[in-house]
């Protein structure tokens, strides 16, 4: 087994998920240990940047269900979790469908404003239909929910790159839009 060079010189990194809704979403009969408050959210980021990790994912979940009777929104809790860390790169779930992308992409650059550069999103396509269907909106199945993410992703990347910004797309439209500020300058 030979080892690539490259491989050898990137730091392993470490991440945890964040507890923002009740019981972890863990599918167990073991009692949870964890709460989905916001003090003990915060206490844990704190926690979890002074041991050395360096990213915190926050779920998202919008209907009571499946075990998370509550739960904190995932860009509101991240944008918090941001506001009290110093270094802790903070990423928020969010579904395509449920929001325009403008709109987030707006949204995370003011907390990557805030936070100096350590704000970021994890597109996920869904699979709980009511979240979509109780909310009045259109459930697509699976092969047209990841393309509909395909181009959420393209017109977010766009707007966080791009002045000017056109799109048009079989799910979302853009037309000679420019956010600002853009990203946080972050020295590479």
């Amino acid at each position: 087994m030979t080892d690539s060079p490259s491989l050898l010189h990137e730091p392993l990194r470490f991440a945890y998920w964040v507890p923002n809704v009740s019981g972890g979403l863990v599918v167990s009969n073991i009692e949870q240990r964890t709460s989905w408050d916001y003090e003990y959210n915060v206490r844990l980021a704190q926690t979890a940047e002074r041991v050395g990790f360096e990213y915190a994912l926050s779920q998202v979940r919008y209907l009571s269900s499946y075990g998370a009777a509550q739960q904190h929104e995932s860009t509101s809790i991240s944008l918090a979790l941001l506001l009290a860390t110093e270094r802790l790169k903070v990423i928020a779930a969010v579904h395509p469908g449920l929001w325009e992308p403008a709109v987030l992409a707006k949204y995370i650059l003011t907390a990557d404003q805030f936070s100096h550069g350590r704000a970021a999103v994890n597109v996920v396509s869904g699979w709980f239909k009511d979240e979509y269907t109780k909310l009045g909106l259109p459930w697509l199945e699976h092969d047209e929910r990841y393309r509909r993410s395909a181009e959420f992703i393209e017109v977010l990347r766009a707007l966080w790159t791009e002045e000017n910004v056109d799109f048009h797309g079989d799910f979302y439209r853009v037309n000679d839009f420019t956010l600002r500020p853009g990203p946080y300058p972050v020295e590479g």
